[in-house]
């Protein structure tokens, strides 16, 4: 057991948008004492001002997940202000959509120096401060599709599955130091990170339904800083998802092929945030893809994706209406 979040130095790293900014916004509510970084530094200030305006206590110290001084920079900039680190949540993450054969290698690169050299990066930086305290929680945002890749996410899902090997041998290497690690496996959630993704179609991606709310994935943090665990999903959808080749691994393999189309959204891609922030679209924790969890899973997105399976439903249908209609 941990320190309660009103005793806590919180650090957040991408807390311009998403998950970090919502969970930034959560733990400050309740006490924490919350140090904000990302790239974008007008985001960051925003984010801050609103915190304090509702009595909170929050610092923001931008900078770059890739770049070691830049991380340094953070954690002492925490220190200075606030005197320790007591839980550091690697939330930075970007996102690419395109098969194997068209994205390139540099895409891949950066994918993985955010998403998971990145995290290596902020894991560092906090066992500066925490392995000498014998103290602290290292919160890794994790994905399910880290566990089971999807199709035309595979920098994104190969990414995510290094933090595992990664959180394995360093939870060796600091047993019985103080030092706790958690990954935290979300599933999809209704964040701007699709939106901010690099296409190699004519599109943008969108999340598969059940769609999460980033205040779920706030929620759990919270809880993982004051118990922290190996590992940590949220949702019921896991359940469903990763058991998907429990009878045979080609099932999962077939199902997710026929269902890989309803990755693809309808925006237009315009522009990412690979290289820089994208900044012309307002910072938000939410990207507004579902007011519920199945908003835009409708019949015509249905038979979009899934022509045969959707046709071949609706024969089902008419026959059994037929049936019906004959015997009255």
């Amino acid at each position: 057991m941990q320190k309660p979040l009103l005793e806590q130095v919180v650090v957040i790293t991408g807390a311009s948008s998403g998950i970090g900014r919502c969970t930034a916004e959560y733990v400050a509510r309740r006490g924490a004492r919350v140090v904000v970084t990302s790239r974008w530094r007008e985001a960051l200030d925003e984010l801050v001002e609103e915190i304090e305006a509702r009595g909170g206590q929050a610092l923001a110290v931008p900078g770059d997940v890739r770049r070691e001084e830049e991380m340094a920079a953070v954690a002492d900039a925490a220190i200075e202000r606030f005197g320790r680190i007591d839980t550091w949540v690697n939330n930075a993450g970007v996102y690419i959509q395109g098969q194997v054969t068209d994205l390139t290698l540099d895409d891949y690169r950066q994918v993985i120096e955010t998403n998971l050299v990145g995290v290596i990066n902020g894991t560092r930086q906090a066992l500066r401060y925490m392995l000498p305290a014998r103290s602290g929680v290292i919160i890794q945002i994790s994905s399910i599709v880290g566990r089971l890749g999807a199709p035309y996410a595979s920098p994104y899902c190969a990414s995510k599955a290094g933090i595992d090997a990664f959180c394995d041998a360093l939870r060796a290497e600091t047993w019985g130091s103080g030092v706790h690690l958690s990954p935290l496996y979300v599933p999809p959630v209704d964040t701007p990170i699709y939106q901010h993704a690099r296409s190699r179609f004519d599109t943008k991606p969108r999340p598969v339904p059940p769609i999460a709310d980033p205040i779920e994935a706030a929620r759990k943090i919270a809880e993982l800083a004051i118990e922290p665990k190996p590992e940590a999903y949220m949702g019921w959808f896991r359940h469903v998802y990763l058991n998907l080749g429990l009878v045979t691994p080609r099932f999962a393999d077939w199902f997710l092929h026929r269902t890989r189309e309803l990755a693809r959204g309808d925006l237009p891609a315009d522009g990412d945030n690979l290289d820089r922030p994208m900044t012309t679209m307002k910072a938000s924790a939410r990207g507004g893809w579902s007011r519920g969890r199945w908003n835009w899973f409708t019949l015509p997105e249905l038979a979009r994706a899934l022509p045969l399976e959707t046709m071949m439903g609706a024969g089902l249908v008419g026959f059994v209406v037929g049936r019906l209609v004959s015997r009255e």
